[in-house]
């Protein structure tokens, strides 16, 4: 519908520059063949003068309505967006949730569960950094020890992040929980894939896992997985279980 405002305006604006500028053309154009003689008829200095007082008016007024955006923008201009955190620069927003377990990876992929995408890799080859201890902890609807979900809790004056090499960052189906995590090390290389699932079934049955965590799925979370490796990345390479490179993310000071 803008575009019929716009033409609107414009048609406005010649009318009232025609009557501003050429008042008797415009009455002889638009007026004269109302009345039986137009010459005998015309309107006198008066009333031309009048209407271009109103032509005048009128263009005062497209100008007002055309400049309002313009004008608030001046008295009122936008206010900045909030910056993102350092956190939110190296993992996106909102900030990811962390699995506070020990994970003991295993060597081959797993079957029945759904390979969740990584995102992202940060090493912890030179110390851990404080910002990981202040990321929330995963938990599935205010649960944060929902039954089948992935690794251990830390021993009492330890904890999982301590014991990590690295972190990975997946994005999982939101009423779903890492379940398994496949981590297989070569001279150069560190193959990593996380899999979700659904929790264990109180009846012992075991559930769909595929069906219920679509890998597809449009709600999704993000998580930080840590990732226990038998010596130091150093130069290696991180990539997923089909051999593509993870992107490595730096870390913000």
């Amino acid at each position: 519908m803008s575009w019929v405002f716009g033409a609107l305006a414009v048609t406005l604006g010649i009318v009232f520059l025609w009557g501003l500028f050429a008042p008797r053309s415009q009455w002889r154009t638009l007026s004269a063949w109302m009345v039986s003689h137009p010459n005998a008829n015309e309107p006198g200095g008066a009333a031309y003068a009048w209407r271009r007082f109103i032509s005048g008016l009128g263009i005062i007024g497209l100008l007002a309505v055309a400049g309002a955006p313009w004008l608030a923008s001046i008295v009122n201009p936008p206010r900045p967006g909030v910056p993102p955190t350092t956190i939110e620069q190296m993992w996106g927003s909102p900030a990811p949730h962390f699995v506070d377990r020990i994970i003991d990876g295993l060597t081959a992929a797993p079957t029945g569960l759904v390979e969740a995408p990584i995102l992202g890799a940060q090493d912890f080859d030179d110390g851990l950094p404080l910002y990981v201890r202040l990321l929330p902890s995963f938990s599935l609807l205010g649960n944060a020890d929902v039954p089948g979900y992935v690794g251990s809790q830390a021993s009492p004056g330890f904890s999982a992040e301590g014991s990590a090499s690295l972190v990975v960052n997946v994005r999982g189906p939101l009423l779903c929980i890492p379940r398994q995590v496949v981590v297989i090390e070569s001279e150069t290389t560190v193959q990593i894939g996380v899999y979700y699932g659904l929790p264990d079934q109180p009846s012992g049955v075991t559930p769909d896992h595929v069906a219920g965590c679509p890998a597809a799925g449009v709600v999704t979370s993000s998580v930080l997985v840590p990732v226990s490796l038998s010596t130091p990345l150093g130069d290696r390479i991180v990539q997923d279980l089909t051999g593509a490179p993870v992107p490595v993310i730096y870390l913000i000071e």
